[in-house]
Parts: C-alpha cells; structure tokens; sequence
C-alpha cells in the first residue's frame, strides 16, 4: 500500500477508533444501570463493541508501522503520544472490562455496586476513547515535530479529563462536584499552554533579521543601461515594455465570461518575447480602481498619501532568477504597486527558455483573476524549430481555457495550421493552482525542456502522458506529421494540429519527469541540510489559531527562515505528511532534484515540483543568488493558508514588511 493510501486509512482510523471506545463506554454504562435482563443485552452489544475497538486499535498500530517505514516524519507524534495514550488503556480494558462486560452478559451483573462496576468496567473504556481522541488532537495540533508545549497540553488534557471521570464514576456528587470537575480541565489547559510556551505571538513576524548589518535587498538590482554594456563598442540591445494593470472582460468562445484583472486590457497578458543577452526593462502601472471611501475610479495620478485604497500590484518573473530586488514580492523585495503608482523592473536575460511572469500581491486571487502572462527567452543561437508556439493553460471560474501566443483564451478546441514535416516546438505553461495531466497523440514527440531548461538525452515518447505541476512549464518538440495532432489537458481536446480529423487521446502511462533524461552529475557533498515538512494543521496564522497549511508545524508569518551562505550547495528534504498536493517553488532558484521516496533522479534543473500526498523528494539548491527569497506552495489558496516562508543569504536584510497592505499571498 502506497504510503499516500497508509495516511488516508490512518486519518480515517483515528475517528473511528474514537467513536467505537465513546460508543462502548456509553452503552457499557447503559447497560450497567438498566434491569438485569435488558443490561445483559446491553453488555453484550457493549462487549462486541469492546472488541471491535480493540482491533479497529490493532489496526491503527500496524498502519503505523506501515508509515514508520516511509520515514520519522510521518509517525513522530504517533508513536511518542497518539499510540501510547489509546494502546495502554486499550490493553487495560482488554484485560479488565471487557472480562467483565462478558460476566455480565450471562449474569446481569459485572460484580459489585453500581458505582464500583462502573469504575473497574467504564473507567478504562473511557480513558481509551480519551486517548484516542487526544490521537486525534495530536495529528491536528502537534503533527511534526513534536513540541513540548503541544505535548504539554494534550498530555495536560488527557489526564485532567481521565482524574475528572474517575471522580464523577464514584458514589454520587452535587452538582458543585461537577462544576469543580470542569474547572480542573480549564485549568490543565491553561497550565499547559502556560508550560508549553502557549499560542505563538500575534506579532509579525517576517523571518528578515539574517545577523549583521550586511547588505539591503533594495541594493541587489538589475544592470543598468549605463553600466550593463557587453564587450567594448558593442551597442546593447535593451528591450522595453509597459505592462498596466486595468480592469477587462474576459469573453469566451462558449458564450460564458468572466471580469477580470488584465495586463494592457488584455488576458493572459503580453507575451514577452527576449533574446538572451538583452536587457529587459519594465515599467509596471497600476491602473486598477480605487476601492475606498470616494469609491471613484482611478484617473491615473499618483496616490501615495492612501496606499491601501485598491489593488496593488507587482509582478514576479516566474521561474526566472532575477535579482533579488526585481522579484516582485511585496514585503520581501518591494511594496506593492497601489493605483495610480508605477514601477519599473529591469534585469538581464541571461538565461534562454519558457517562463511566465505574475503578480504577486494578493496573488491567491490576482492570478486567477487574469494577472499574468508569458515570458520567451530565445537562446542566442536559434533553436531549431521552425514552428515555435508558447501556450497557456488557465481556468476561468470552472472554465479550462487555452491562449495560444498571447491570444484572447478559449474555452473550446483551438486549432492551429501547421505545415507538414515542420519541426515544431510548443512551450505549455500551467498557470493554474492545480496540476494538470497533458498527452500528446498523432506523433511521437520529446520533453525537450523543463522549466525553461533544456533536457539533456531527451527520448521520443508515444502516447506517454505528462504531469505538470502548478506553475510548471514543458517545451514539447515534434515533427508536424501528415495527419492531425491532438494535445489534452486532463480529459479535454485543448489544441488540434491541422485537423479535422481528430487523433485518439494519449492513453499511456505518465512519465516520472524525474527519471527522464540522461542523468547529470549531481553534488557528492553538501554544505547544508533542511527538511521541510508540509501538512495541514492547527497553527497560528494572521495572530489566531486555525486550520492551516503549515511547514514544520507552523503557519506563515511563524516559520522559522532557513539562512545560507553565498556559495554553499544545500540539501532540501521536503516532506508531504498531509492529503493536499504541494506544488513547492522557491524563488530566485532552480532545484536539482535528487531523489523522490528515495529513488535516484536524474537530476533535471526545476523550479516548481510538485509534491503529492506521502511523497518525499530530495533537491539540492546552490545558493548562487543573493537575497531574501520567497518559497511557497504554488496552489496560491495554500500559501495564503500558511504555507510560504523565506530563504535568506546571511548578511542579506531587507527594509521591506508586511505593513502598508503588503500581502503577497
């Protein structure tokens, strides 16, 4: 069984195990207090129920074991608290209650009074149902790893609820007893919250401070123009562009439609063709309404006295390796660009390949809404394809929709007219928050490169299909043939190659990105190592306790910020515990991926992976570009839930926060 499959059976378990020892004390402590002929009945259905929970418990452990062996990470809080707190009293009331609950079964009675038999007989079925319970508090609240102060309280907790019960099980109290009872549990969470350090703070915090007064990210820009010159009496190539954002109509060819966030009234935006070696500049606007109190529409002037009264904007170069203060993440390399502003990126276009670029300012919702767009960096010397197409997959609403070369999007299928024998390259950039499953039928075909990199030892594939994560990007290159070609996105015909007779979909098995290729040669050794492990969880996030998706336990802005040294090659665990798929990307770097769940990859350059439920993937990263760097889910609701963080290069701070509105999730 998949270890995917081992957490979802586990998560089902620790309710049920629960809810059977509940059930048994509750209909153990009927029985024990009805007439001898119904509370013989009652025992009996009481004592099935006793054994069903003590192998649903046997179950739990074995799955357990099962999931220890996919790694500590998965199992830690289960095998230091969870199984302890259920597996011990369960064996108690193997031993103990369920002996008796079969005595009464034939008898009527378990042996003693009332109170007694309720307290040899109930007692242990209700600290196991306790215990199971706190297993459950244990993959909500403490997940990995395991800390004093959640250990504390579940601990606290636990035995609070077990000293109450025993008082309550004895001779009969008033009703004082009971408030009294209660007050001990308030207490026990207040002491252990108090012992464990309690909440995180509400205070902002950013991760920024890396030691020493070092270098400002504002001061890590791109070249310019002046300074940027290649060799002597050279004259450089310098392009230029205007994205404004501005309000549009997004009209689909089925009759539906949406309103949108555009780039020059347009959706996907531009597309921004380079070739390498130029360098890019641009001049962002903000011309999005303004939201406040006139409620009047942005005319265009500067508003730098209310920065808070829209949209702002910004615009990260995914995948890309800027420099750091041309990432365009608000709060960490700028503040976000507010109606009526303007700013201006500029950087060099050194490496060729496909690549998007997006806001980044509330981009959970940004993003869906239409703001972004594609970026080409043609290689110096030209590819070899005569046909070269870039497209973008977008969702509108429940709409997949594709725009081919910039081109208005469509939500039904588009055809393009190709010449046969044409070499033909079509960079496909996924632009949603949801991987998608492409296939290519009617000519086999090469993944020619990954996230804007080129494959090396790059093999036909027929009727393969191809996983592509969030934000990730294939270049898929082919010999147009004599018949029709068809590429899917999931289950829809998304672009037909001179139809129109349409080709079967590809139906073969999907491609492990990791092992395609020839294998490169990876680090031997690594200056640094860090794990990062992802799940959902109680956490603190925007100063107060929710479900959230976490790293390593805890919910943006509370996760601790990993910090290297220029030129160290670091070794990054990533770990998903949880049932949600991480499409994980860090800015400012491609990752070379080593192994997933432990089998050797080939080492492809990537910068968006996405890490699926139980998996573990190990990445090296060569900390070759200083700054202070966002990393996140690239399912943007996740990271607005919690999980993004920073990458930081000692000496490197940054003057930028989360005030003024900055909001980059």
């Amino acid at each position: 069984m998949t270890t995917a499959r081992l957490i979802a059976l586990d998560q089902i378990l620790f309710v049920l195990v629960a809810a059977a020892w509940a059930a048994t004390a509750g209909i153990a402590l009927t029985g024990l207090r009805q007439p001898a002929a119904a509370g013989r009945r009652t025992l009996l259905i009481a004592a099935a129920s006793c054994a069903a929970a003590i192998v649903m418990t046997a179950l739990r452990v074995a799955v357990t074991a099962g999931l220890a062996g996919a790694g500590w990470w998965f199992v830690a809080e289960k095998v230091t608290l969870a199984l302890p707190l259920v597996v011990v009293p369960a064996l108690v009331s193997a031993a103990v209650s369920l002996p008796r609950l079969l005595r009464g079964t034939a008898t009527g009675s378990t042996g003693g009074s009332t109170a007694g038999s309720a307290r040899v007989v109930a007692f242990p079925l209700l600290v196991t149902a306790y215990g199971a319970v706190a297993g459950i508090a244990c993959g909500v609240v403490i997940s990995y790893p395991v800390t004093t102060g959640g250990a504390a309280a579940v601990l606290a907790l636990f035995a609070a609820a077990s000293a109450v019960t025993w008082r309550l099980l004895g001779p009969a109290r008033s009703p004082r007893h009971a408030w009294q009872a209660a007050g001990t549990c308030v207490l026990a969470l207040a002491l252990a919250l108090t012992i464990g350090g309690g909440w995180p703070s509400g205070h902002l915090h950013t991760g920024h401070d890396t030691g020493g007064r070092g270098v400002s990210v504002d001061l890590l820009r791109g070249p310019a123009p002046a300074s940027a010159g290649g060799p002597a009496g050279a004259r450089e190539r310098i392009r230029r562009f205007t994205l404004t954002a501005q309000p549009a109509t997004v009209r689909l060819p089925s009759g539906g439609g949406a309103e949108a966030w555009s780039f020059n009234g347009q959706v996907p935006g531009p597309v921004l063709r380079v070739r390498q070696g130029d360098l890019v500049e641009v001049v962002l606007r903000n011309r999005l309404p303004v939201q406040g109190g006139s409620g009047q529409e942005n005319t265009g002037q500067p508003n730098p006295g209310q920065p808070n009264t829209g949209q702002g904007v910004t615009i990260h170069w995914h995948g890309y390796d800027v420099p750091a203060a041309e990432d365009g993440v608000p709060g960490v390399t700028q503040d976000a660009v507010w109606p009526g502003q303007t700013h201006v990126y500029r950087f060099r276009a050194e490496d060729a390949g496909t690549y998007w670029y997006h806001s980044h300012q509330n981009s959970s919702v940004a993003v869906p809404r239409g703001l972004f767009g594609l970026l080409v960096v043609d290689p110096a010397t030209p590819v070899p394809e005569s046909e070269d197409h870039v497209l973008a997959l977008h969702t509108f609403g429940s709409r997949p929709t594709l725009s081919v070369d910039g081109a208005a999007p469509s939500d039904l299928l588009t055809r393009l007219a190709l010449p046969p024998g044409a070499r033909t390259r079509l960079r496909v950039v996924n632009t949603d928050t949801q991987p998608v499953v492409l296939g290519l039928s009617g000519a086999p075909y090469r993944i020619a490169a990954v996230d804007g990199g080129d494959v090396p030892g790059a093999t036909d594939l027929d009727g393969a299909r191809l996983h592509l994560a969030a934000g990730g990007r294939y270049d898929l290159t082919f010999t147009v043939p004599s018949g029709p070609v068809l590429l899917t996105a999931g289950d829809r015909p998304t672009l037909l190659v001179n139809g129109p007779a349409t080709p079967p979909p590809a139906a073969g098995p999907v491609v492990d990105i990791t092992r395609y290729g020839t294998p490169a040669v990876l680090p031997a050794r690594f200056d640094r190592e860090t794990t990062w492990v992802l799940d959902k969880t109680l956490a603190v996030s925007g100063g107060l306790p929710r479900l959230a998706q976490t790293v390593n336990g805890k919910a943006w802005p509370n996760i601790p910020t990993p910090v290297v040294r220029q030129g160290e090659t670091v070794r990054i665990r990533v770990v998903n515990r949880g049932t949600d798929t991480h499409p994980m990307h860090p800015h400012g770097h491609h990752v070379r991926i080593l192994s997933r769940n432990g089998v050797p990859a080939t080492g492809l350059p990537m910068d968006t992976f996405d890490v699926a439920p139980g998996e573990v993937w190990e990445v090296a990263l060569v900390a070759d570009n200083p700054g202070v760097w966002m990393s996140h889910c690239h399912d943007l609701a996740h990271a607005a839930q919690g999980m993004e963080f920073h990458l930081a290069y000692e000496g490197v701070s940054t003057p930028y926060d989360m005030a003024n509105g900055n909001h980059p999730a």
